[in-house]
This record gives structure tokens, C-alpha cells and sequence, in this order.
């Protein structure tokens, strides 16, 4: 009996999921329009694969936004569910520092990427690499340009998987938005979201500083508060502390406010326990960076956004090094971002994230208008989607 076809289009986390859980029962075509499946994949790779995280429940769900969003996806196919069905392909994970899950050491994003499709394959999927979609109807008639050529393909189902606007390199370039704008599929313009932030530092910081980390800090902006790392740069700030503060200081800048973030260098001590370390010590300098254990990027950070009074003074001192205020300029561009928020507008789909306006036309990762922040968080949605998208298709053939 004749397979009915399923087009997948995009190659990365989701679609390669997608993919991989219909080839159950369908024909499955996955079209790329890069050289090769996964690009983007491997960029997310090069300092370490995490690959998913281990919370669970209301832990997990509130990484996500907009609120409740990707509830149903994650119920579905959680971080242990992605975890088990890594290791039937051969891919053991371990969990890391705050709840990071990784291959095991050894396993590089090349190796698990090319276990994805050697599995993929196996299944009997069919794999079209150089192909970029440029048209579909109601017909589920699909228009691909292939090597300069216009060729048009017959579908019972599709799944859209064309990713989101960062890092264009690897060909998660946005561009499809007009190709559903023109059946009036509603798209949100692309923005940045887990990237660094543009702080007006002196010549000091961004010549002295700039590549040096601060460790174990925790970030606040409005209510919000991120513990981790961030990385001092010639621009600003990026890293693991800060991006999940992205979201919200982005609709503080868009509403034309100002804004400034709050550090806290030492959590894990409060006010009362510094002002006892700093007991009789001469003020500033050399003498609190030692008793304090600052490194020197932490106190030039203190020393340029204190003023003199403040910086010579135990008791304020111990309360800027809790509440450090440090104003934002801007977000970093999209170009520079690992992920974005915006794209195929979350109002277009049904609960079962097929299209409304094309009800076997479905789309998965990070192409729709949802975020999450670094830590695993965004591959595990991505994954999830192309879980639960598939799952939703294969029920309709039951």
C-alpha cells in the first residue's frame, strides 16, 4: 500500500524530530535549502552540545513564553523523553552544573547530528538538501527552486520548520515571513532575544576588562532576577545571567523607558554578613577586593558606576556590591543573537499547531513566535515541537 507524503521543510532540531516520528507511517521528503541538514545545530555546539536541561514541571513550563504556550509540547515530550530517545540512538547525556544536559563527554554536535540522520534515513526518509520552498496552495501543491529550477511537488501533509532570524550564516535567515504574509498568515518582525546588551562603559572597561567573566552573580531588571555568569565585552555585557532577562528589558526599551539592570556580586552573603568580613579594613581599593574576593573586572565595575563616597564608604560600598545599578543602552542586533523572538504569529495556529488558514499545513521550532532562554530550554522546544506536530499528524491517520 502507497505511503501517503509528508514534506518536512527545514533541517533542524524540530524538523529533523518531525521527520524522524512520521517516517512511523508516512513517505517523508525533509527539503534543506542549505548544503546540509543542521547548520545552525552545530554552531549551537561548537563550546559544548547542551542539549536539553532536567527541570521538570512548572520549573520547565515558566522558561517558556508566552505563558502556557508551549505547555501541551512539553507535557508531550519532556527533557526525559528527549533523553531516552538520544540514548536508543546511540547518544548518552549527562546532567551538569545548574541542571545542563549534555552528550557524554567524547560525543561532539558533529557526532550527534550525524546519528540524527543516519537514524532518520534508516526510517527511509528521503533527505533533498540545496532546496528552498518558494510557494504553496490550498491544494497542498508545493513550489521548490532547485539549482535555478522551479520544480512543484504533491503533499498530504506539510510541516514547516524554517527556523527564526539569527545567525544568518547559517541560513536561519527569516526570509520565508513574505511567503506567508502573501496568504495572509500574520508574522511579528523579528527581534533579538538571548543576546548581549549595550552598556555605555569607559575606555577603562572595554581596553582592561573586556573577555573577563563575572562569576556566580545574580542579575534582577523589573522584578525579574537571573543567577549565573556573564561576560564583560567592549560593548557591554552577554552571557547565561543576562539573557534571561532579554524579554523583558526588550518591551522596557520598546516602550521607550529607561533602563538599568541591578547586580548582585556575592548571593550568596547578605548585606550583614559583608559589613562583618569588612570589620575595621582600610576603605576601598586593595583591602575590600581581597575581603570581598573580588576579581579586578568586579571592582572596576564598582569604582565606575559608584561614586567616590560610595566607593570609600563600608556600609554603601557592601550595598552597591549587592545592588550594583547599571544603565542599558540598547539590545545587541539580531545578526549577533542566538535565538529571536517573532516570527509566524502564535494566533495563526490551532491548538494542534497546524495553520488555521491550511489545516494540513503544520509549523514547528523556532519559526514561531515563541522564546526561552539558554540552558538547554531552546532545543528542548524545538525538539519537543517536531514531537508533538508529528504525533498530532499520525493521530489523524488512526
Amino acid at each position: 500500500m502507497q505511503k501517503e507524503r509528508v514534506f518536512v521543510i527545514g533541517g533542524g532540531p524540530a524538523g529533523l524530530m518531525a521527520a524522524w516520528k512520521l517516517a512511523e507511517k508516512f513517505e517523508v521528503h525533509l527539503f534543506e535549502k542549505e548544503k546540509m541538514p543542521g547548520r545552525k545545530f552545530l554552531m549551537a555546539g561548537r563550546g559544548g552540545l547542551n542539549i536539553t536541561n532536567r527541570r521538570t514541571g512548572t520549573e520547565l513550563l515558566e522558561k517558556y513564553s508566552p505563558p502556557g504556550f508551549m505547555n501541551d509540547v512539553l507535557h508531550a515530550f519532556g527533557p526525559e523523553q528527549l533523553r531516552e530517545w538520544l540514548k536508543s540512538l546511540g547518544i548518552p547525556t549527562f546532567t551538569g552544573s545548574s541542571g545542563k544536559v549534555f552528550p557524554e563527554k567524547g560525543i561532539t554536535a558533529r557526532q550527534v547530528l550525524d546519528k540524527i540522520i543516519e537514524s532518520l534515513e534508516s526510517r527511509g526518509a528521503h533527505i533533498h538538501t540545496g532546496v528552498r520552498l518558494i510557494g504553496f496552495d490550498k491544494e497542498m501543491r508545493f513550489e521548490f527552486e532547485e539549482a535555478g529550477t522551479r520544480v512543484e511537488r504533491l503533499a498530504g501533509y506539510a510541516v514547516l520548520a524554517m527556523g527564526g532570524a539569527s545567525w544568518p550564516e547559517t541560513g536561519s535567515d527569516g526570509k520565508w515571513t513574505g511567503m506567508l504574509n502573501r496568504h495572509d498568515i500574520e508574522t511579528v518582525p523579528f527581534e533579538p532575544a538571548n543576546c548581549g546588551i549595550n552598556i555605555s562603559w569607559p575606555e577603562s572597561i572595554a581596553n582592561f576588562h573586556a573577555g573577563k567573566p563575572l562569576k556566580n552573580i545574580s542579575v534582577s531588571f523589573n522584578g525579574n532576577r537571573s543567577r549565573g555568569e556573564a561576560l564583560v565585552s567592549d560593548y557591554g555585557l552577554e552571557g547565561y545571567a543576562i539573557y534571561p532577562l532579554i524579554p523583558a528589558i526588550r518591551r522596557r526599551l520598546k516602550e521607550g523607558c529607561p533602563v538599568e539592570i541591578f547586580i548582585d556580586f556575592k548571593p550568596v552573603l547578605n548585606r550583614e554578613a559583608l559589613l562583618k568580613r569588612l570589620g575595621n579594613a582600610e576603605p576601598g581599593g586593595k583591602s575590600y577586593s581581597r575581603l570581598f574576593n573580588l576579581s579586578p573586572a568586579e571592582m572596576a565595575l564598582l569604582k565606575v558606576f559608584t561614586t567616590k563616597d560610595e566607593f570609600q564608604d563600608a556600609e554603601k560600598f557592601a550595598d552597591s556590591v549587592k545592588n550594583l545599578a547599571i544603565p542599558v543602552q540598547a539590545l545587541r542586533g539580531i545578526d549577533e543573537a542566538i535565538s529571536t523572538a517573532g516570527g509566524l504569529s502564535t494566533a495563526e495556529l490551532n491548538p494542534d499547531f497546524s495553520l488555521k488558514k491550511f489545516s494540513r499545513i503544520f509549523a514547528v521550532g523556532e519559526m514561531i513566535d515563541w522564546e526561552a532562554p539558554t540552558g538547554g530550554f531552546l532545543l528542548q522546544g524545538c525538539f519537543a515541537s517536531g514531537w508533538f506536530v508529528a504525533e498530532r499528524i499520525l493521530q489523524r491517520q488512526t
